[in-house]
């Protein structure tokens, strides 16, 4: 299975759907997105209606989450356009985390991290083996994650933790990395892409191995 995958689309159709249309002529089988559909850009109603009718999953990020806990009418502190009572019920039923499966292979995707939505993936705070005992906590061959803006992965026996980065490319999200990413889960492989053009973005792997610690002179 080819799964494409998208993240942090706040407020901007257009990204999204340049992002969901390179996926669709790449081959994806399935396109998922790892949360934030709200917040920071002035058009929520037209994400939320393109990912349902296109019948793409999602998890539910903490801007979603704000948005609910805002209710219908109360202004985005973050200069969000107001989500309309449909948009508020859709953003309601989006779940914490998905799971997808291609035979043996199991895919988990959260938002922020297995804990929460609002912990940060990031090299200096989750080395190797916290990434190797997310996946087998977890029980899986795949994590995706989002949240950061920022696109990475990770590759080890266990199998891939991928943050596909922000597709958003509106100046109101100051961080945006502009990129979507597809999967090979039988593969185990990963390729990042730019939001406008789809060309492939060259991207190293995080190291598989925790960093020697400096030695002690006697």
């Amino acid at each position: 299975m080819k799964l494409g995958l998208i993240s942090d689309i706040h407020g901007d159709p257009l990204a999204l759907e340049l992002a969901w249309s390179h996926l669709t002529v790449m081959g994806a089988d399935r396109i998922v997105c790892a949360g934030d559909l709200v917040g920071y850009g002035p058009y929520p109603d037209r994400v939320v209606a393109f990912l349902e009718e296109r019948q793409v999953a999602s998890v539910r990020g903490n801007h979603d989450r704000w948005a609910l806990e805002r209710g219908l009418g109360v202004p985005d502190e973050y200069g969000g356009g107001p989500p309309s009572a449909a948009t508020l019920r859709a953003l309601a039923a989006l779940p914490s985390h998905l799971l997808v499966a291609d035979l043996d292979q199991i895919g988990v995707i959260v938002h922020g991290s297995p804990r929460s939505d609002m912990e940060f993936i990031q090299r200096r705070t989750h080395p190797p083996a916290t990434l190797r005992a997310d996946l087998r906590a977890l029980d899986a061959n795949l994590l995706v994650v989002g949240h950061t803006h920022e696109p990475m992965w990770f590759r080890c026996d266990r199998g891939l933790v991928v943050n596909p980065g922000s597709v958003v490319s509106m100046p109101v999200v100051k961080k945006s990395s502009r990129t979507f990413a597809l999967v090979d889960l039988t593969e185990r492989s990963v390729s990042f892409h730019d939001v406008e053009s789809g060309e492939r973005i060259p991207l190293d792997p995080w190291p598989e191995e925790d960093p020697a610690p400096p030695s002690k002179r006697s």
